[in-house]
């Protein structure tokens, strides 16, 4: 019976020694859950700071290119007037008088000033034809005429910078 008994104590001790060991094998494991749950909450915050970082850059951008074009728009309208009374000029001189140096030269003087502008990016765009487009087109009068909401004359040139409007035409449209 001694023997049976130590049998016994042997038997439990091996199961206590076994319990022991999957007890700690389950703790490690639950430590290695928690280190790894924190480790996904560490990578989540890294994957949203990236995306912060990179909104915060696109914005940045788009900032500086909103910064550049309203202060280029801020020079270049009081520009356009003047090259609206070069070209007025240019257009309203009498056939007669059209020969001198001085024509000539602010003739020169228009097609250089219009180059420097293109090279900035500015252009003028057509209207007359074209359907008004309240993106593009302020309109003065309309006229009596052929087809409705069509542009028959401009007033005033519009300009485009970097493909936005930098001033709106001013325009005549046929009112059917």
């Amino acid at each position: 019976m001694a023997k049976h008994k130590d049998k016994e104590i042997l038997e439990e001790q091996e199961i206590e020694e076994q319990l022991e060991e999957e007890l700690e094998e389950i703790q490690d494991s639950e430590e290695v859950e928690e280190v790894s749950e924190e480790d996904e909450a560490c990578m989540d915050r890294l994957v949203k700071l990236q995306a912060d970082f990179e909104n915060f850059k696109a914005r940045t951008q788009r900032e500086k290119s909103d910064m550049i074009f309203f202060l280029k728009q801020d020079i270049l309208l009081k520009v356009l007037p003047r090259l609206d009374d070069l070209q007025r000029m240019l257009q309203n001189t009498p056939e007669n008088e059209r020969k001198g140096a001085l024509y000539e030269g602010l003739v020169t003087l228009e097609k250089k000033l219009v180059s420097d502008l293109e090279k900035m990016w500015v252009k003028s765009f057509k209207s007359c034809g074209w359907e008004v487009n309240p993106d593009k087109h302020e309109v003065m009068t309309t006229v009596p005429g052929k087809k409705e909401w069509i542009i028959c004359d401009e007033f005033e040139k519009g300009y485009e910078l970097d493909w936005r409007v930098l001033r709106h035409a001013k325009v005549v449209v046929w009112a059917g």
